[in-house]
């Protein structure tokens, strides 16, 4: 019976999705103005959540200016809601039009020297949009996922993320996939978004993230250290309204000479930093700071 829910439910999302999603860019923007106000005015979408969080990132603000940062992330966040639903019926040369990746070359030099690499990234911009860039590396791309419990729905998503050329693994069987690939001798850009929150009894690390202890994952680190993997960390920002440009920061090119945990450390400093810089780009809808100790 859940199983036939599911597929019901699947009935009345795709279609949907597919009609918005075959639209041009200047009406979904004139529609996601609508999804703003409906979701900011109207039912005020995880407002506590989020007035919670950049009360916590930015004491330093006044009410007034995180109100408006907050107004400016939920335009954002019906922008990408909208963005996301393009993805299904975009071209690969249209949407790399949209996203300009600067660091490709980094990245191959790796390739060349006969290395993967760690691509550590966290929920900035419009990262779905990335699926555009792996006609520009040498690589196999690779990203993690989270599995969604419709799998009708899960395998539309999936159709629309893959048909570009990545591979998307879901997080359960991220170790395997990577091990495969790397007794295989494939050179693979490994995808990480690591700003997530583990439960506190599992979580082996805790750093301050704006001021404030939180669990941490540590996934990527461990796969670098086994596998001697190079780590770099990547920034999406807005450039304008459907506009996107990317920078990539190498943390360390011998991950086994680093102190345990100090890759992630790195990690989450840049991840800080690069948000201070574009704080309406950044996904606060997450409760970043549930498990925090202070």
């Amino acid at each position: 019976m859940k199983k036939f829910g599911s597929y019901i439910s699947y009935l009345f999302i795709a279609p949907v999705i597919w009609l918005l999603s075959v639209l041009p860019f200047g009406i979904l923007y004139r529609i996601s103005d609508l999804l703003y106000i409906i979701l900011y005015h109207v039912i005020g979408y995880r407002r506590p959540v989020v007035e919670k969080n950049l009360e916590i990132a930015f004491p330093e603000k006044s009410p007034q200016e995180r109100k408006q940062l907050e107004k400016k992330f939920y335009k954002h966040l019906a922008d990408l809601f909208l963005e996301m639903i393009k993805t299904f019926t975009i071209s690969r040369e249209a949407l790399a039009k949209r996203f300009d990746f600067h660091g490709a070359e980094i990245l191959n030099q790796y390739y060349d020297e006969g290395k993967s690499v760690i691509v550590y990234g966290g929920h900035q911009g419009n990262w779905e949009w990335l699926i555009s860039t792996g006609s520009l590396l040498k690589h196999r791309p690779m990203a993690v996922y989270k599995k969604l419990s419709n799998p009708f729905v899960n395998d539309f998503m999936l159709k629309s993320r893959t048909k570009f050329g990545f591979d998307f693994v879901p997080t359960y069987d991220t170790y395997r996939y990577i091990a495969r690939m790397e007794k295989s001798g494939e050179k693979v850009a490994y995808g990480f978004l690591g700003d997530q929150n583990p439960l506190p009894h599992k979580a082996q690390l805790w750093l301050k993230f704006f001021g404030k202890e939180i669990p941490v994952h540590t996934g990527a680190e461990e796969v670098a250290k086994k596998y001697d993997i190079p780590v770099v960390f990547l920034e999406i920002k807005k450039v304008k309204r459907g506009r996107y440009a990317t920078r990539i920061v190498p943390i360390t090119d011998h991950p086994r000479e680093l102190p345990d945990f100090e890759i992630t450390r790195r990690y989450f400093e840049l991840l800080e930093e690069s948000i201070k810089k574009h704080p309406e780009d950044y996904y606060w809808i997450h409760r970043r700071f549930k498990h925090a100790k202070n």
